[in-house]
């Protein structure tokens, strides 16, 4: 029975640490997401207003190869923040006419990178007239999550621990209990009064038994 006890015991003080473990996992992958979505959408502001510009001058009848201020705007934006790699102008055919990279003038912008947001630019009847990308350095989400790895194992390696105790503690008290009524079960002394009170009238029921039963042989 101690042996029982003791696996069983071992065994869900394991459960509840494993449980406690992927719930402290699950909460670091929702973070990261949103960790994730918050940075993008960082990037995403500084694209959309380089759109609204190139947007303003399109609605004057200024064609967006044509927009030359951009040049100095993307260039600017991205000297706001230290992560954006480069910020690019793309007309309607995808070739990039303005970036805050010049390396980066007159390629083809990709439809979709990794590190990547974009914003299109519309016409005043909503027509697509170009985008603009945002390109940004993939170590700011590397950064990010393990800081979150860093905090959330603050919080979870305690956690894992004492709830892998208690629920040892528990079962050990459990096991205790269990074992104890057990052996009290073969000591009519260590009974319930009410146990003890059933007992009795259990052996008085069975010597009045006795005393009435006919002698072997006897005849019915």
């Amino acid at each position: 029975m101690t042996r029982i006890a003791t696996v069983l015991t071992v065994l869900f003080a394991l459960i509840t640490a494993a449980c406690v473990a992927f719930g402290a996992y699950f909460s670091y992958v929702t973070l990261l997401s949103a960790n994730r979505a918050a940075v993008e959408e960082r990037f995403t502001v500084t694209a959309a207003r380089v759109a609204t510009t190139a947007e303003l001058a399109n609605s004057l009848g200024i064609a967006v190869a044509s927009q030359h201020t951009l040049e100095e705007l993307v260039a600017r934006e991205a000297g706001l923040d230290a992560a954006v790699r480069s910020i690019d102008v793309a007309d309607e055919h995808g070739q990039i006419v303005f970036s805050s990279d010049a390396a980066r003038q007159g390629t083809t912008l990709p439809p979709r990178a990794a590190a990547m947001v974009s914003r299109r630019i519309e016409n005043d009847i909503g027509a697509t007239i170009g985008r603009v990308a945002v390109s940004y350095d993939p170590a700011v989400l590397q950064r990010d999550a393990a800081q979150l790895a860093a905090d959330i194992r603050v919080f979870a390696v305690p956690a894992v621990l004492l709830a892998a105790l208690a629920t040892g503690l528990a079962g050990l008290l459990i096991a205790g209990n269990v074992g104890r009524a057990l052996r009290n079960a073969g000591t009519p002394a260590q009974w319930p009064a009410s146990a003890q009170a059933a007992l009795g009238r259990l052996d008085r029921a069975h010597a009045a038994a006795l005393v009435g039963a006919p002698a072997a042989g006897e005849a019915k």
